[in-house]
């Protein structure tokens, strides 16, 4: 589920930057995938610290990595926002929309997951 989350990620990211090279030009096309890479790449690395394979020996310990992990993200995603302001060329509205445009791709993902313990139909 994770990893169907992040590849809907990418497709929305890679959408939004071909209809902005298109429609606006190829600087804000370029610019939204920079923002949509600041939201693909914590989100790919929560999903792979959440499904590497440890043993935990009780919920509280799992409960702590998650957090731990999410922290390690949002981190991460300011750390590149920064980076992105700083060191490249680019337009922050359109960083902006390409973010959001894999955060909303994220909201969707896990609102079409099944997380129910019972079989799909």
């Amino acid at each position: 589920i994770a990893l169907s989350a992040v590849a809907g990620q990418v497709a929305a990211g890679l959408c939004l930057a071909v209809v902005l090279t298109v429609f606006v030009g190829s600087h804000s096309g370029y610019s939204a995938l920079v923002g949509a890479g600041i939201g693909i790449l914590p989100s790919y690395y929560l999903a792979l610290r959440m499904f590497r394979r440890q043993a935990t020996t009780s919920a509280e310990k799992a409960l702590r990595s998650i957090y731990l992990g999410e922290g390690i993200k949002v981190v991460f995603t300011v750390a590149l926002f920064i980076i992105a302001m700083r060191l490249l060329d680019v337009d922050l509205l359109s960083v902006g929309g390409g973010y959001f445009a894999t955060v909303v791709a994220n909201w969707i993902a896990a609102l079409k997951a099944d997380l129910s313990e019972s079989p799909r139909n």
